[in-house]
């Protein structure tokens, strides 16, 4: 596998959905081995689950004090287009903007501009017939070692979307346009608790008991599940390298998205972390 970069800065900018302040990103190309990197008030932010500093309704990375809030959905475009030299300089705000709530305007965006470098990357894999698990609550997650990249969600939701399974392989398309979404009844509590401040139904798809209030409709049937197999596939991308591997989510979300990842990172991670190829 190739390592990738893009051709030229690209530039995001919008509202932070936790902050409510202006974000602004330049995504910079960046030569072979680099990695991928967050920059913001002078401080280089490595992608690595060592520099994870929040699980609460977002991933956020942060170094020496500095944070850059809700790095998962462009981790996720990251990942998907298995870019792995990148710098994401935070110019303006401290959060990845938003967008639409989805991964979409991301991967519109950089799709045109991923090109292969000369040197490989190792994927990050599980040795044969491994399995690692951990549970938390009613939450639980499972990956198993497979030459594939195939993530499998499962969700009850306590309205009219009911219980709901969906799996990814490999597809993009099936889970780009997935919006970040909340529950009417939830929306009090998010915003008691600082964030939220940024949420809107334009860049958040707000469920009811009987339906959405968004008047777009849902994207997909299923639009939260895909969502929640979009935000794993970014928390994967915190591994630093590609993930080869079959993960099976039973009600995940970001805290427990992280412990797999931390525990992976601790058990078959190369000393010194993961190395670019």
């Amino acid at each position: 596998m190739k390592q990738r970069t893009i051709l030229e800065d690209v530039v995001l900018e919008g509202v932070g959905i936790h902050t409510g302040e202006f974000a602004r990103v330049i995504l910079r190309p960046e030569p072979e081995d680099h990695g991928i990197f967050f920059y913001r008030s002078g401080v280089r932010i490595p992608l690595s689950p060592e520099h994870v500093v929040n699980t609460f309704h977002s991933t956020d990375l942060g170094s020496e004090g500095v944070v850059v809030k809700t790095v998962e959905h462009l981790l996720s475009v990251l990942h998907l287009l298995r870019i792995t030299n990148l710098t994401v300089e935070v110019i303006e705000g401290e959060e990845i903007p938003i967008l639409d709530g989805s991964g979409y305007e991301f991967y519109k965006k950089l799709k045109a501009l991923v090109t292969d470098q000369s040197e490989e990357v190792q994927p990050f894999r599980l040795p044969e017939g491994e399995e690692v698990e951990v549970r938390h609550g009613n939450t639980r997650l499972v990956a198993k070692s497979c030459p594939c990249f195939e993530i499998t969600y499962e969700g009850e939701f306590p309205n009219f979307i009911g219980s709901r399974k969906f799996t990814f392989r490999g597809n993009a398309m099936e889970v780009v346009l997935a919006r970040t979404f909340c529950f009417d009844h939830e929306i009090e509590y998010i915003k008691k608790n600082g964030l939220g401040k940024g949420g809107s139904l334009e860049n958040t798809l707000v469920l009811g008991r009987d339906g959405v209030y968004n008047r777009s409709g849902l994207r997909y049937e299923d639009e939260p599940v895909r969502h929640k197999v979009l935000d794993l596939i970014g928390d994967l991308y915190l591994l630093g390298v590609p993930f080869k591997g079959k993960v099976i989510s039973y009600r995940g979300g970001h805290f427990i998205n992280y412990q797999l990842v931390r525990e992976l990172y601790k058990r078959y991670a190369p000393e010194g972390g993961v190395v670019r190829g």
